[in-house]
């Protein structure tokens, strides 16, 4: 039998590995609502961030007031919203299914559908502690969401898990419903053009300021670029740096932490701002938007 090598033995080992970590967490299966919520058209990304929006399609009107955007998150996915917070919108969010972590500022908070708003984990009930499945999510407010089970499991590094007692929705599919207050297209604006970067390729018929800037900072740079170009103009303000944990929690020290928090939020995403005027690369693009949502964003005077 022919002496195989070390670097043999190291493949093998590593598709191993492979092989056991896709049969221990499996590839999720996003997929849209049927029947559709009103007035909403699917966009779905896949992988192991997977997650499905059901995205409105047109301004408010009398018999469609308010613009609900839902998102759905399929077992195993760990999506998250990112942490982020909004200037010149109040965000509200329901749980309409599955269980889900909701971090507003420094407390994080586990909800579940079935047992009807906030439960406890870590000792051996399921019933809601605090009932309710709406959240209010106030201007300036630091917040980020995503599938509780897979947040569980993640666990605190260098720290000994505690035995949870999971709410009995922990494994469903997740459906959340998300809108503002002011009720405007700015949310659904958002959403169809951060999607329509995401997944679309970078076209090469774009002018040649941006194809040199494309070719220079590479691809993902380049995506990441013009998310944060969407990010200033449609109130969505990403923590580039948190300053949440290892710090003193008394009053001056939570301010001070805020400010630093959001002066770097407002100058990487003010300096990615002014560098899309100068290379031309809007937020608002006509191929990524339907067209009702174009109309009315293009009569409110924005080019």
């Amino acid at each position: 039998m022919p002496k195989r090598s070390a670097a043999f033995y190291a493949s093998r080992n590593a598709s191993l590995r492979k092989a056991r970590a896709a049969k221990a967490f499996p590839l999720p299966n996003p997929k849209a609502l049927d029947p559709l919520p009103p007035n909403t058209e699917p966009v779905i990304r896949e992988g192991r961030q997977a997650v499905a929006y059901h995205i409105p399609t047109s301004p408010p009107s009398p018999t469609q007031p308010m613009l609900k955007t839902t998102i759905t998150l399929p077992r195993y996915s760990t999506w998250t919203s990112g942490l982020h917070f909004h200037t010149l919108h109040t965000e509200y969010l329901r749980l309409v299914q599955g269980s889900i972590f909701v971090q507003l500022d420094s407390s994080v908070k586990i909800l579940s559908a079935r047992a009807g708003g906030e439960v406890r984990i870590y000792d051996d009930t399921r019933a809601a502690m605090e009932p309710g499945l709406h959240i209010k999510i106030d201007k300036y407010a630091r917040h980020n969401w995503g599938r509780a089970k897979e947040y569980l499991q993640r666990g605190q590094p260098g720290k000994r898990r505690r035995m949870a007692v999971y709410p009995i929705d922990i494994d469903d599919d997740v459906v959340v419903e998300e809108w503002t207050d002011p009720t405007d297209i700015h949310k659904p604006i958002f959403f169809w053009n951060l999607n329509g970067v995401l997944a679309a390729p970078f076209p090469h018929s774009s002018p040649q300021r941006q194809r040199l800037a494309h070719a220079a900072v590479g691809a993902r740079c380049w995506v990441s670029f013009q998310l944060c170009v969407i990010f200033w103009e449609l109130d969505n303000w990403p923590v580039f740096v948190e300053l949440g944990y290892g710090w003193p929690d008394r009053l001056g020290m939570l301010l001070l932490k805020g400010w630093v928090e959001y002066l770097v939020a407002f100058g990487v995403l003010g300096a990615a701002s002014v560098m899309g005027c100068v290379l031309g690369v809007r937020a608002v693009r006509r191929e990524r938007t339907p067209v009702r949502l174009w109309e009315a964003y293009r009569k409110n005077g924005v080019n």
